[in-house]
Formats: C-alpha cells, sequence, structure tokens
C-alpha cells in the first residue's frame, strides 16, 4: 500500500464499528465514550433488535465500569442489526454516512480453515465493498495481526507493506488474516485503507484482568509450570488493551499518517523478555516463591515433559485441562519464535509509547480468578467448528 499522506478532515468522526462486543471492541467504545470526544459510533451487531445489540455492547462496557455507568454509554451507541460479512447487501442508509470505518470483528479460532476464512477474509471484503458506498469516507482501518509474518520472521519485525506470500503459518486464524491484507491491497486501491496488526494483547494497564483474561492465563501457566520453549533472554512482544484502543483511535481519527500500515506493538522498548518475567512474577506473586527454577525445553521433542508436569500442576482431569494442555502448546509454539515488532511508526505519528508487560502484571495478577477458570476466556479458539455457517463473532486482533 502506497502511503496514506492525507485522508482528509472531518468535522465530526461517524465511525462504523464492527467488533463492538468483543474485548477489544468493548476498549475502544470505553475510551472514546467515557472522554466525550465527539464521536459518533454506529455499531454493526449481529443482533435480532437495536436494543438487544446494545444490551451486549453494555454487557461489554461493563467489564471497564460499573453497570449504570455501561448503560449510559451504550446509550450514546448507534447499533445496526447486521452482519458484516454480508455487509455488501446491506443498504441500511445509517451506513452510507459513516465518515470512518474500523474493522475489528474476526472468527480468531486457530482452526477450522474453512470457516475463518470466510469470516476473516470474505466477510471483510464484503465489509469493503460496502465501504465503496459510503460517500463521504475517510479512513478504513482494518485490524490484522502482528504474526502475519509467519513463524520464519527475523527475531524483530519490521512494518513490511505486504505480508509475504511464502510465510509459514502456525494457525488457520493468521493465514485468514495475511489473505484478507493481500486482498485489500489488489482489489480495494479506490479506499482509504489503512491496517493496523496489534501484537499480543493481554490485559489492561490499570484494571488488570477485570476486562478479560484472554491469553494472560498462558503466561501465568508458564510460570506456574516453569517451563518456557526458549531462552531466558528471548522476548514476547505484549502490549495491554487500552493502550492498543487508544492508538487505533488515534490512527483512525488523525487527520494526516505517513504510512498505510503500523504495528500496535511494545516494539524494542517494552517487549518482555522471559527473565524479566520470572523477576516480576516473584514480586508481584512472592508467595509463589523465587523464580530461578525455570527450565528450558524443547517443545517438539519434549512433549511427555510438558504432558507430565502439566498434569502435575493443574491436573488432567474433564475435557477443561485437556483443551488446556493442547492451547498450551499451541501458544508455547508463539513464544519459542522469541518476536519482536517494531512500532517505530505508531510512535513518529506522535501517539504514545506502551508500558511494558512487567509494569502492570501485578494489577492483572490482583483480581485474577484461577488460571483455569481464565482459560474459559478463550475456550472456543481450540474446540472443533461447529457446521453452522452463522456461529457468533468474537472480536480480535
Amino acid at each position: 500500500m502506497a502511503p496514506l499522506l492525507n485522508a482528509g478532515r472531518s468535522s465530526v468522526a461517524r465511525i462504523l464499528l464492527t467488533g463492538a462486543t468483543g474485548f477489544l471492541g468493548g476498549a475502544v467504545l470505553h475510551q472514546s465514550l467515557s472522554r466525550r470526544d465527539g464521536t459518533e459510533w454506529v455499531c454493526l451487531v449481529r443482533c435480532t433488535s437495536a436494543e438487544q445489540g446494545r444490551q451486549r455492547i453494555a454487557a461489554r462496557l461493563s467489564r471497564f465500569t460499573d453497570p449504570f455507568t455501561a448503560q449510559r454509554l451504550a446509550r450514546a451507541v448507534e447499533v445496526v442489526p447486521g452482519d458484516f460479512t454480508r455487509a455488501d447487501l446491506d443498504a441500511d442508509p445509517r451506513l452510507d454516512s459513516c465518515t470512518h470505518v474500523l474493522h475489528l470483528a474476526a472468527d480468531t479460532s486457530w482452526w477450522g480453515e474453512e470457516r475463518v476464512s470466510r469470516t476473516n477474509h470474505d466477510g471483510t471484503l464484503a465489509l469493503a465493498r460496502r465501504a465503496r458506498g459510503m460517500p463521504g469516507l475517510v479512513r478504513f482501518l482494518h485490524v490484522s495481526t502482528a504474526m502475519i509474518c509467519g513463524a520464519e520472521a527475523p527475531s524483530l519485525v519490521e512494518e513490511a507493506d505486504y505480508p509475504s506470500r511464502d510465510a509459514r503459518h502456525l494457525v488457520a486464524y493468521t493465514v485468514s488474516k495475511a489473505a484478507a491484507e493481500t486482498s485489500l491491497a489488489g482489489s480495494f486501491a479506490d479506499l482509504p485503507i489503512v491496517v493496523a496488526r496489534p501484537s499480543i494483547v493481554v490485559g489492561h494497564s490499570t484494571l488488570g484482568a477485570a476486562p478479560s483474561s484472554s491469553i494472560l492465563w498462558v503466561i501465568r501457566a508458564a510460570d506456574r509450570l516453569r517451563l518456557v520453549p526458549c531462552a531466558p533472554e528471548s522476548a514476547v512482544d505484549i502490549v495491554p488493551v487500552d493502550w492498543v484502543a487508544d492508538s487505533l483511535l488515534g490512527l483512525v481519527r488523525k487527520p494526516t499518517l505517513a504510512h498505510s500500515l503500523y504495528h500496535i506493538s511494545a516494539g524494542a522498548g517494552a517487549r518482555s523478555r522471559w527473565d524479566d518475567l520470572m523477576q516480576a512474577f516473584a514480586a508481584a506473586d512472592p508467595a509463589g516463591g523465587p523464580r530461578d527454577d525455570f527450565s528450558r525445553f524443547d517443545l517438539a521433542a519434549d512433549r511427555a515433559l510438558l504432558r507430565r508436569r502439566f498434569a502435575e500442576t493443574f491436573g488432567l482431569d474433564g475435557a477443561l485441562k485437556q483443551a488446556m494442555l493442547r492451547a498450551v502448546r499451541a501458544y508455547y509454539a508463539f513464544c519459542s519464535l522469541d518476536l519482536t515488532f517494531s512500532n517505530e511508526r505508531l510512535l513518529a505519528e506522535g501517539l504514545a509509547p506502551p508500558p511494558a508487560f512487567t509494569d502492570y502484571l501485578k494489577v492483572c495478577l490482583e483480581n485474577a480468578p484461577e488460571i483455569a477458570e481464565q482459560f474459559a476466556d478463550d475456550l472456543e479458539m481450540f474446540v472443533a467448528p461447529a457446521p453452522s455457517p452463522d456461529l457468533p463473532l468474537t472480536a480480535s486482533a
């Protein structure tokens, strides 16, 4: 994509949001609505009525604030019942008046290739076709994922213009996201598209695990297992959801951008090394003992070791624990890659730098339930897909 030098200016941004009922969508709405920044939000929600959709949004907002305030904030949102994967067939005139699109909704399942591709690739293109009917469109911000770089990427991943066609992907989700980026670039050059690629979104910098326990349970499980599939000096690129939301709001509203692709990531300045994480856990949870007994293991060769340690630590009774073990293996495959995603473009736009995960780990642990209970937030990512083409969507990067 060519650099987007000037996207124009709108006195009032009227933003079409997909994924409003998800973790990141809720954070975006909460950050914007609680500040009364003047943005008009039009939320495309799968629901039977606008009121049902508003209640779903209020339920998500209540994870960021008290229930009364959540209801009040939700009343400021215009809800359009619909499905972004069929947006090109939606003639609702309220969509025509939108000046911006913030596309967050996605099927976050790591498996189920056909369904995930149908939602994340085909559905995104349907939304882009609908955006062509918005005469005042200033910007279409498509939220992808930094992990489209693939498993053979260098340790410091730059903000490349396109995903590599030769990248080796670990899960169907990143395949679908890479395909969507490629198709948007190839078929929708007439739209003012900007791509944002978040890295690993974990917790909230002040609310901790209250808005969502997604992925936090993996880091906690690694701490309990005292096993990591990589060297202690290797890094993971983790950012809090409120900072990601602020960054997305900055990118979607900023009148002029130097580029059309940005990492929303910790970067070299705020990435978390495993040895720093071990020290942070020891400081935040001294009852767990010293963290000097971590072991490095080979994920491919030592599957029996991981299974034995997991059984000793968490047990393997029931389907939930077995699914959790599979999920740990899957996440460990990503952890072993030792990837940091450059955020130089984002910082050059004048947006705030991210906090390090180690800086807000303690608040995440203070309101975190049991690890297996936290895993329930991500369970649907690791179950076999149902045959229905009309499953509810989750919102993620």
